[in-house]
């Protein structure tokens, strides 16, 4: 029988693995492709990738980084399924198997990396929220409101009068914010939260320039518009002051 690597034997890595595999099924009942789906292959693969670093270091720093790699790349393919709902391109019953893997295995991963000093060991910790919700960071408003976001530019996507080029990168641009957001809060220092909670900011900035564009000739209502504005105005302000807490932690 051939020697597994140490990392293969861990649970956490089976895991990924298995959420792996069940990602390929998933976009397959897409319609259609969305920035989110390009982000949720690259995220499965950097969950594997990382723990595997992660088992294979012997520095006890190194390994909380590539944990905090692992972790911040679950909780970003959690938020693309969530993308996905927003957006009506698929129902909660599609991915609540796929989220409650996810949960396992960011479970396993907060217990690894409270007792990293020991080398990788993994147990669970007790992963749920105050509003009894998968992940933290979907109690957070500004996540709430930013998929709200994704919802209402696929509700408008046809009354924008725009190039096919634009409304992709107005779908980047605010699926970034919904991503960044979920795997920054899983990043465990403060810095490392601040930056993702910056880049979030970047692209709100970035898609409130492109939603103008988008409009500018529409045919949606104009209390439509102003809907997707107002939302744009209230993730910005929120990010500004989560970015001001973050940046007091580091």
């Amino acid at each position: 029988m051939a020697q597994l690597f140490g990392h293969e034997k861990l649970k956490v890595y089976q895991k990924g693995m298995e959420f792996a595999a069940s990602r390929s099924d998933l976009l397959d009942r897409l319609p259609r492709r969305v920035a989110a789906c390009d982000h949720l292959d690259r995220g499965a693969e950097s969950i594997l990738v990382n723990i595997a670093h992660a088992s294979n270091s012997w520095s006890p720093k190194e390994r909380i980084v590539y944990l905090g790699h692992a972790n911040g790349s679950a909780l970003e393919c959690a938020a693309c399924l969530d993308v996905f709902v927003a957006k009506n391109l698929l129902a909660n019953h599609d991915v609540y198997p796929g989220k409650s893997l996810l949960a396992e295995i960011v479970s396993i991963l907060i217990a690894m990396r409270k007792t990293t000093a020991n080398r990788v060991r993994e147990d669970h910790a007790l992963y749920r929220t105050n509003k009894g919700r998968l992940f933290s960071h979907e109690d957070l408003d500004v996540y709430q409101t930013a998929l709200q976001l994704t919802g209402w530019i696929e509700c408008l996507f046809t009354a924008f009068s725009c190039s096919a080029d634009l409304l992709s990168k107005l779908d980047t641009s605010t699926t970034a914010i919904v991503l960044n957001l979920a795997e920054g809060n899983g990043r465990f220092s403060g810095t490392d939260q601040a930056k993702f909670l910056g880049i979030a900011y970047r692209a709100t900035v970035q898609s409130a320039s492109l939603v103008d564009l988008a409009t500018a000739n529409s045919s949606a209502e104009p209390s439509q518009v102003e809907a997707g504005r107002e939302m744009l105005r209230r993730i910005a302000a929120m990010l500004t002051s989560l970015s001001k807490v973050a940046s007091h932690d580091t």
